[in-house]
C-alpha cells in the first residue's frame, strides 16, 4: 500500500429524532448489563438500563420515529432514573418503593428532545425532559426488540473479544429482563406502608 492516508467516512444517511414537544409511548426497556463509565477520570463497572420510546413522529419512509436514554440501574433519590420516572409520572418515587421497569412498556409520556453533537461531531437526539401524557400513544409494532437485543449482544461479544475488555462481564451474563429496581432511599423502610395510588394515565 502506497498511499498511508486514511478517510474518517460518513455512517450513513442516519437522521436524529426530531426536536421539540413530543408525545410518546415506551416500547422497550432493555437491561444493558454491566457497562463501564468514566465520570472525572474514575472508571468503574455501572448496571445500565436502555428506555426506548416510540413517537409519533414520522422518518422520511413514514416509520415510526424511535429515541432512547441510558440509565444507571437505581432509585436513589439523587440518581436520574428516579428524577426521570417521578417527572413521568407526576409523583416521586417513594422510599422503599420497588418498581419493576417492565411495566414501562406500553406507557404514554411526552417527551421534549434537543439535538446535540458528539465528540466526532455527529448528531443525534437528547431527551431533555419527560412529563404525564397529555394523550395516548399507542406502539406501531414496528419496534424489533429482539433485533435491538442481538445487536447489543454482538457488540458486547466483540467487546469482550477485545484485549482490554474486562473479565467479570463475560463471566456474568445480563438477565432477559429487567427486575425491579428499589428505591433505597430508606434503608430502615419495612415495606408495611401503603403502595402509591396506580395511576391508569401513566401506568406504573
Amino acid at each position: 500500500m502506497n498511499n498511508l492516508t486514511l478517510t474518517c467516512k460518513d455512517s450513513g444517511d442516519f437522521k436524529p429524532h426530531p426536536e421539540g414537544i413530543h408525545p410518546a409511548v415506551c416500547v422497550d426497556v432493555m437491561d444493558l448489563g454491566l457497562v463501564e463509565t468514566d465520570f472525572q477520570g474514575v472508571k468503574k463497572m455501572v448496571n445500565k438500563v436502555k428506555v426506548v420510546f416510540e413517537s409519533e413522529a414520522k422518518t422520511d419512509d413514514g416509520k415510526p420515529c424511535t429515541v432512547f436514554r441510558s440509565f444507571s440501574a437505581s432509585l436513589h433519590p439523587k440518581s436520574n432514573l428516579s428524577t426521570f420516572l417521578s417527572k413521568w409520572r407526576g409523583r416521586p418515587v417513594a422510599p422503599g418503593e420497588s418498581i419493576n421497569l417492565q411495566q414501562l412498556i406500553g406507557a404514554s409520556c411526552t417527551l421534549v428532545i434537543s439535538h446535540q453533537k458528539n465528540l466526532a461531531g455527529k448528531t443525534y437526539a437528547s431527551i431533555d425532559a419527560v412529563s404525564k401524557p397529555t394523550k395516548k400513544v399507542t406502539a406501531s409494532g414496528t419496534y424489533d426488540a429482539a433485533a435491538a437485543r442481538q445487536r447489543y449482544a454482538d457488540w458486547k461479544a466483540k467487546q469482550a473479544a477485545a484485549p482490554a475488555a474486562p473479565a467479570p462481564v463475560a463471566t456474568q451474563p445480563a438477565p432477559a429482563a429487567p427486575a425491579p429496581v428499589k428505591s433505597d432511599a430508606g434503608a430502615t423502610h419495612t415495606g408495611q406502608q401503603a403502595a402509591p395510588d396506580f395511576d391508569p394515565e401513566v401506568g406504573f
